[in-house]
């Protein structure tokens, strides 16, 4: 009997980087895209569900077809989902979706076997470099706009909570 394929989870998977991440990724692994709304365009992930993160009841109903789908093991989330506006002005989406809607996730992830968690963050929560100067995670933190501060809030939630699973962070300079 051949291998099933390695489950990966992408919140945000109808998004510009969600998209791209399905195309790269549907081949070879068992895609599960979560978001609000399933994509307009670009290529379907092996099973889409809708999911509210704000709610509990919704993530967990979301993650209750995710284990009927694939089981209880996952090889990767790939957490992307998150709020950003163009205003740079405060807004209390930024702590309901992108820090308490990441609290909501990995809570229920706690009753899955999950060997990564990945979270989209951003580098320009770090303090402005000189020209030339490389940015790495032990650069100052300097998050001036609300987005920015809600993905070092976020950072430090998943450094609290994530349990047992291994987590990466991650900040994309271009794709």
């Amino acid at each position: 009997m051949p291998k099933q394929k390695d489950t990966v989870l992408i919140t945000g998977g109808s998004g510009f980087l969600g998209r791209a991440l399905v195309a790269k990724l549907r081949d070879r692994f068992d895609v599960v895209s979560l978001d609000l709304k399933a994509a307009k365009a670009g290529p379907e992930p092996n099973l889409f569900v809708e999911i509210d993160l704000t709610s509990k009841e919704s993530v967990k109903a979301a993650l209750e077809r995710v284990r009927k789908h694939a089981g209880d093991r996952i090889a990767s989330v790939i957490h992307l989902a998150a709020y950003f506006d163009l205003t740079g002005e405060s807004n209390p989406k930024y702590e309901e979706i992108t820090l308490r809607g990441t609290e909501h996730l990995l809570q229920a992830l706690g009753s899955f076997e999950v060997e990564q968690f990945v979270f989209a963050s951003t580098m320009l929560v770090h303090r402005a470099a000189k020209p030339g100067e490389r940015i790495d995670e032990d650069q100052p933190l300097d998050p001036k706009l609300p987005y920015r501060a809600s993905k070092v809030q976020t950072e430090r939630l998943i450094a609290k909570r994530h349990g047992s699973m291994p987590v990466v962070s991650s900040s994309c300079r271009r794709l």
